[in-house]
């Protein structure tokens, strides 16, 4: 008789096992729920405990204390994903202190909001600047060879110094040439009273445009969506060439969309994880590296004398920025792939800012009908609007509007309107800058800073995350923080005894990904656009009231609206 070798469970253990599979399912959740909610109760009591003031010896740096938090392991992280700048600005009045801990996925974050500090922080040689463009690189971009790849070469020859190229001189002047020919040549068609989306610019099809019928000069618009998409078009054009638009048309809409989930990818939240704004931001950034790598690529051929195709065929508009960046990745033998993550990243950089900027700076000035006044009053002998008569043309139609536009006389001679520039970055930059410190570092509060300065120590391998925004709004800086006061940059030079512009109070600037925003390329590219702006148009709320300042809804670098306004728009001439 063959042998059974089946295993016969003894019968309380099968009783067992029906009773574990039948009773599972109605406890797991309320388990895990309760378990969670334990957790996270007793990380909060654990880590209020840690952040207790220590007994300290005064005369000795004091170390960070670490800020209490909720979740296990991810910290702070929920909270820094969905608004770090409520974060920062919670935690500054909470810790009061100048340096505190964050906790982010398992990693300790100095966080330092003392301005004296975070300066002595950014001209420190012993502070790795690379951090945040690695980590975008890699989290949101998709690819960090060129920062793997300028870490490795020893020919120091091959450097992708793009704040030093946006600084130069030369490439100032260039660029503010290009850019205030294209808004001279632009700014009429900000809306054109086209009711057909065929006959309409880019920049007006995805701000929901629509003609008043009583008045053919007048018509509404989404303001964010119009300033936001004329800025990133005429700039794309600028960077990337008149040829990169007409062929990629979709690239500003999808560059939108990978704005808004930036944040969610830079802390580096999985592709599996279920929500649209993640799989919608891979998605969209899978297209745009695909794009620029097929730019790439036409462009190497293009520079080698070989015809990149019809589409691609003339390339020599591409900015000096560019073309010196797409050679330095041929030199350093970077895949396409890697190549289009770092031109991404830097094509990202500068239009989400100098986008967003504008559009703030133009809706505040626009919202106070007398610093309208006077900021036209003020920029008059250099910017100015004027339409050709029938009579002067000889033709029997009216000729489109002209601006003439001197944007340097601009920022020598107008105070007033560079000073509504700096209040806007204040209250509307969201930009965070981070370092790792290579060597052991005390820091020191100025005087200016702190009655009573402190000291901190910090180690070599920390991490230092310096949230702008946690000192912009600060009440012990600035008084009435939320109100819109460009004056407050505004002081009597001693030299002439005329007003002058002084934004050293605004302390450092936020940076980008590839370095400070605080140089002559922004100021002057966001100034043109807004001068265009208010020179030629007339901009008004919809209701016939004042116009409203919505809240920030921070993303990275600088806020945006956390709703659309509707406003009518009509020529000044």
């Amino acid at each position: 008789m063959e042998e059974d070798w089946r295993y016969e469970w003894p019968s309380n253990t099968g009783s067992l096992i029906q009773t574990v599979k039948y009773s599972l399912p109605k406890v797991t959740w309320i388990n895990f729920f309760a378990i969670l909610a334990f957790s996270c109760i007793a990380t909060r009591i654990i880590s209020g405990f840690r952040s207790r003031q220590r007994v300290q010896d005064p005369a000795e740096p004091r170390t960070s204390r670490l800020a209490p938090y909720w979740f296990p392991w991810f910290g702070h992280s929920p909270f820094f994903a969905w608004n770090h700048a409520s974060l920062f600005e919670s935690l500054r009045d909470s810790m009061n202190e100048s340096v505190f801990g964050v906790y982010l996925r398992g990693e300790t974050h100095n966080t330092v909001i003392s301005p004296s500090m975070i300066k002595s922080i950014l001209s420190s040689p012993n502070a790795e600047s690379t951090l945040a463009l690695d980590q975008a690189l890699k989290n949101v971009f998709g690819n960090r060879s060129l920062i793997q790849t300028l870490q490795e070469t020893s020919n120091r020859e091959i450097s992708d110094d793009v704040p030093g190229m946006i600084k130069k001189e030369s490439f100032v002047n260039d660029s503010s040439t290009a850019i205030t020919g294209l808004i001279k040549h632009n700014i009429p068609n900000l809306v054109t009273f086209s009711k057909s989306l065929v006959d309409q610019t880019p920049w007006e099809r995805d701000s929901l445009v629509s003609l008043a019928e009583e008045n053919q000069s007048l018509c509404e618009a989404n303001l964010f969506a119009l300033v936001r998409n004329f800025v990133g078009h005429n700039l794309s054009t600028f960077l990337m060439g008149e040829a990169f638009l007409e062929n990629f048309p979709m690239v500003i809409e999808d560059l939108w969309k990978l704005d808004t989930s930036f944040v969610t990818l830079f802390v580096g939240t999985s592709r599996a994880f279920p929500s649209p704004r993640v799989s919608g931001g891979y998605s969209t950034r899978d297209k745009l590296i695909h794009i620029t790598s097929v730019f790439h690529r036409a462009f190497c051929a293009f520079d080698d004398g070989i015809d990149p195709g019809l589409e691609l065929r003339d390339l020599d508009d591409v900015s000096e920025l560019v073309k010196q960046r797409m050679r330095t990745f041929r030199k350093l033998n970077l895949t396409a792939n890697a190549s289009a993550a770092g031109h991404l990243s830097l094509y990202w950089d500068i239009i989400e800012h100098i986008s967003k900027i504008t559009y703030w700076t133009v809706l505040h000035i626009f919202a106070d009908s007398a610093l309208l006044d006077e900021i036209r009053k003020e920029f008059a002998p250099c910017v100015k609007s004027s339409r050709p008569s029938r009579e002067e043309t000889g033709f029997p139609f009216d000729e489109p509007p002209r601006l003439s536009l001197d944007l340097e006389k601009v920022l020598e001679s107008c105070p007033l309107f560079k000073a509504c520039y700096y209040e806007t970055i204040r209250l509307h930059s969201a930009g965070v800058s981070f370092r790792k410190l290579e060597s052991d570092l005390i820091l020191t509060e100025s005087a200016n800073d702190a009655t009573e300065p402190r000291s901190y120590k910090m180690r070599k391998g920390e991490k230092v995350i310096m949230p702008h925004v946690a000192y912009q709004t600060d009440p012990r800086r600035f008084s009435n923080p939320d109100q819109y006061d460009p004056l407050r940059f505004i002081v009597t030079d001693p030299a002439s005894g005329g007003k002058k512009v002084d934004a050293n109070n605004l302390g450092p600037i936020a940076e980008g990904l590839y370095g400070s925003k605080d140089n002559k390329f922004y100021e002057g590219s966001i100034l043109a656009f807004t001068a265009g702006i208010v020179s030629m148009w007339d901009i008004t709320s919809t209701d016939g009231k004042d116009l409203k300042i919505p809240k920030n809804w921070p993303t990275w670098g600088s806020s945006q609206p956390a709703r659309e306004i509707r406003v009518n728009l009509k020529p000044t001439v």
